[in-house]
């Protein structure tokens, strides 16, 4: 007992949670921003503000999340460059990464009016609601610069073993929106436009935070970039599969919470202003989780650069103890404070009755989801990119079979719905286990043993 005690306390706990901390209190502010912009419109007369907002939201987090694969990306090439010690390479990979961002927005800005329209289209609400999502959109549309390379950006500091750049830039971002949106809806009288223009101009603000950041540490690094790579087409291949796959992840992801407001939708609008409320719940899960699967993503990516085998089974150890240990905890505080957060989320009693009835995949989700989020850090931090879209994937593909041959109520859309993260922690499981725990831990081990026992017979 005394010996497992010990090689607990010599695991590098101190370490992950000097990651996970300010990652976990920078995702926060983004589910409690979403919360609070619920809680202002679901405090107006009509519910198609917030219905509004709700589709809106989740069309335009296909831009946010859907080009998340570059700052997963970049954190996990960097955070290898970082543990090899080589500040040209990670020079060269942010420029790579930055060019391929701003091509990329360029196509955005250029096409949005029609991708607008062909959203609010798919997503097939009532009238009411779908004007109030093209209001909504239309805004946000020229936040897209700003929002796309400050998740890039936070992701570069990520695998730079900073995560503080990224919950202060956070944090400056959404205080300002939190209270531009209180401001601009009950004093200026604003409803979905408000809320529009309040996140956009704290986007701005928050990218300008973290571009003065990168500057001071870029003097610092030392390195140069390697321009003759980034002008051969070939070097952007491996880049460009890796986004690839992890472009399809994101998109799969997305469009399970897209397909969810469009089956809500299509029940009428009272269930999808419930599901925004859940949505808003799902989203403090995932970024809670995201905490620890950031520190395994930067820890994972630096072991493997420097080939520290035995650093890297400690920092799996590590961060998935935490990550199990903040799910239970996430299910405790939803079952405990059910009520409460419910009356703080709405006033309606007729959306409090409803939300309170399907308040039980809210409290089971974290444990379902756990191993799905610890995982895609530890895969992205090993460039295992291709397993993870494979398990987005098969849990999609579950999800969209089960919810469109069943009865569309709100109990079997968010079943078929927690369905899909318990698809993706099993397959994500069975690859670590084969390819990373077998692969790379045991079999250093078993070297290690075959090592030792070599010392000792030529002693």
């Amino acid at each position: 007992m005394e010996k497992l005690l010990n090689r607990l306390r010599s695991l590098p706990w101190k370490q992950t949670f000097h990651l996970a901390w300010p990652v976990a209190l920078a995702n926060l502010s983004f589910p409690m921003l979403g919360l609070v912009d619920a809680s202002v419109l679901g405090h107006l007369d009509n519910p198609i503000f917030l219905a509004g907002v709700a589709l809106g939201s989740s069309l335009i987090a296909f831009v946010f999340w859907g080009f998340n694969f570059l700052a997963m990306g970049l954190s996990g090439v960097t955070s290898s460059a970082y543990g090899a010690h080589n500040p040209g390479e990670i020079k060269t990979h942010l420029t790579q990464y930055a060019i391929v961002a701003s091509t990329l927005i360029f196509m955005l800005l250029l096409l949005h009016k029609p991708l607008i329209e062909m959203g609010l289209q798919f997503m097939n609400s009532s009238p009411e609601v779908e004007q109030q999502a093209r209001i909504y959109l239309q805004i946000r549309a020229w936040g897209i610069p700003a929002m796309i390379f400050n998740s890039m950006l936070i992701g570069f500091f990520t695998g730079m073993q900073n995560t503080r750049i990224g919950l202060y830039t956070v944090s400056v971002s959404q205080i300002i929106n939190l209270v531009l949106n209180v401001v601009l809806v009950f004093r200026f009288n604003m409803s979905t436009n408000g809320i529009a223009l309040g996140t956009v101009i704290s986007e701005y603000i928050g990218v300008t935070f973290i571009f003065i950041a990168l500057l001071k540490r870029y003097k610092r690094l030392g390195g140069t970039i390697n321009w003759q790579l980034l002008l051969n087409v070939g070097y952007y291949k491996p880049m460009l599969a890796t986004s690839f796959n992890l472009l399809i992840r994101s998109f799969l992801l997305l469009f399970s919470v897209t397909w969810l407001n469009k089956l809500s939708a299509q029940i009428n609008d009272q269930t999808l202003a419930v599901n925004a409320i859940l949505l808003s719940l799902f989203t403090l899960i995932s970024n809670t989780q995201d905490a620890t699967a950031s520190a395994a993503e930067a820890q994972t990516g630096l072991a493997l650069g420097a080939g520290n085998r035995q650093k890297l089974k400690e920092i799996l150890i590590t961060t998935g103890m935490i990550a199990l240990a903040f799910s239970i905890l996430l299910s405790l505080i939803f079952i405990l404070l059910k009520d409460v957060i419910i009356h703080l989320m709405t006033n309606q009693t007729a959306l409090q009755n409803l939300v309170s009835h399907n308040f039980i995949w809210v409290q089971i989700l974290p444990l379902l989801a756990v191993l799905a989020f610890w995982l895609d850090g530890v895969f992205i931090g090993a460039r295992l990119s291709g397993d993870m879209r494979n398990s987005v994937i098969a849990g999609f593909f579950g999800f969209f079979l089960i919810s469109h041959f069943i009865p569309q109520t709100p109990e079997a859309v968010w079943c078929s719905f927690c369905l899909t993260y318990l698809v993706r922690s099993t397959w994500l499981l069975r690859i670590f286990l084969t390819k990373i725990w077998k692969k790379i831990v045991l079999e250093h081990q078993e070297e290690c043993s075959l090592n030792n026992s070599k010392n000792i017979h030529d002693a």
